[in-house]
C-alpha cells in the first residue's frame, strides 16, 4: 500500500477511540503541548516584517503557531508559500494549523496552499456574515433564523467532507455570537448537533466562551472528544455594553492569567480529552508580544512538565 496524507489520515481516524482518557492522564502530563500562539495576535507585525515577527515570537517562547488568512493564493504575508514555510522552520516553530479566509471556499485550491505550507488542519474562524463591517465599525451579528443556521450546517458539512477528501482535518472556531439564542436554539450547539462529527470538529475559544456567559468547562466536557484545539485567552469578567460592537467587546479579552478564567481546570480538561494544541490569542492587543509572553508564562506555571 502506498502511504499518502489521505490514507494515513483515514487509518488514524479509524483507529482513534472516541472516548475520554483516564483521569490520571492530567496528573501524569500525558498530553504534551508546545507553547503556541495564533498569529492573528501579532498581525500588524506580521504584515510589516514577517521574518522579524517570527523571530520575535520565537524569542518570546513560542514554539508553535496557528496561521490565519489562508487562501488559494500562492503567497502569504507577501512571501511565496515555500519561503514562508522555510522562515517558520528556521525559527524552530511548528505550524500545522491554519484559519482559512472565510470569504472563499475553493477547497482544492486552498488545500494546495495548505499542503505547500505543511498544514494538516484547517479551521473556519467564523460563520459567513457573523462579523461584518457596518456604519459604526465591525459588528458581530448572530444568525437571523433557523434557515440561516441550516445554511451554515450545510456549508460546514460540505467543507468538512471536501477537506477530508483532500487529506485535511476541518473544524469550526467560535466567538460569542454563536451563543446568542436564535429561535429557541443556541447556534453553536445547533451547529454541532446537526453537523457530521466525522467531518466537522471544533476549535473551542475559551475566552469567547467565558465572555458569552456560558460554562467553558462544561463546553469542554460536552465537545472535548470533538475538539481539535483551543484558543487560550482570558476574560476580564465585565459584561460588554454592546456585544455587537466587535472591537469594543474584544477589548474585554486578555492574556491567560489576567482575568477570571480558571486555566488550571481548562488545561486539566484539555489533558483529559487529549487536546494537543492550545494557542494563546488576544484579538485586540495593544502589546502583542508582551501579551503572548505573559499568557505562555502563566500557562507554563500551571504545569509541572
Amino acid at each position: 500500500m502506498t502511504f499518502t496524507r489521505r490514507n494515513l489520515l483515514q487509518s488514524s481516524l479509524a483507529g482513534m477511540a472516541i472516548k475520554a482518557l483516564p483521569a490520571s492522564a492530567a496528573m501524569d502530563c500525558y498530553v504534551q503541548r508546545l507553547p503556541a500562539a495564533q498569529l492573528f495576535t501579532a498581525r500588524n507585525a506580521m504584515m510589516e516584517d514577517p521574518g522579524k515577527a517570527l523571530a520575535d515570537l520565537a524569542a518570546n517562547g513560542v514554539r508553535e503557531i496557528e496561521l490565519y488568512g489562508l487562501t488559494a493564493q500562492n503567497t502569504i504575508f507577501n512571501m511565496p508559500l515555500a519561503a514562508f514555510r522555510d522562515r517558520v522552520a528556521e525559527q524552530g516553530i511548528a505550524m500545522t494549523f491554519a484559519h482559512i479566509d472565510g470569504s472563499e471556499f475553493d477547497v482544492p485550491a486552498i488545500a494546495r496552499s495548505a499542503e505547500a505550507l505543511g498544514i494538516e488542519t484547517v479551521i473556519l474562524p467564523v460563520g459567513p456574515g457573523f462579523i461584518t463591517f457596518g456604519e459604526t465599525g465591525l459588528r458581530a451579528t448572530p444568525p437571523g433564523n433557523k434557515d440561516e443556521m441550516d445554511g451554515l450546517v450545510d456549508l460546514l458539512n460540505r467543507l468538512g467532507k471536501e477537506f477530508r477528501r483532500e487529506g485535511f482535518l476541518f473544524g469550526y472556531h467560535n466567538h460569542h455570537v454563536e451563543f446568542m439564542p436564535v429561535a429557541g436554539e443556541i447556534p453553536f450547539d445547533y451547529l454541532m448537533w446537526n453537523t457530521d462529527p466525522q467531518y466537522v470538529r471544533c476549535e473551542l475559544d475559551i475566552g469567547w466562551l467565558a465572555l458569552a456567559g456560558v460554562d467553558y468547562l462544561a463546553y469542554l466536557d460536552r465537545y472535548g472528544n470533538r475538539t481539535l484545539s483551543c484558543h487560550l485567552k482570558d476574560f476580564n469578567g465585565k459584561k460588554p455594553a454592546d456585544p455587537g460592537d466587535f472591537l469594543a467587546t474584544a477589548s474585554h479579552l486578555l492574556p491567560p492569567g489576567s482575568g477570571v478564567v480558571n486555566f488550571e481546570a481548562v488545561l486539566e480538561r484539555m489533558d483529559y480529552y487529549n487536546i494537543r494544541h492550545g494557542f494563546v490569542e488576544i484579538d485586540n492587543s495593544p502589546s502583542p508580544l508582551e501579551d503572548i509572553n505573559s499568557g505562555l508564562t502563566h500557562l507554563s506555571s500551571l504545569r509541572a512538565c
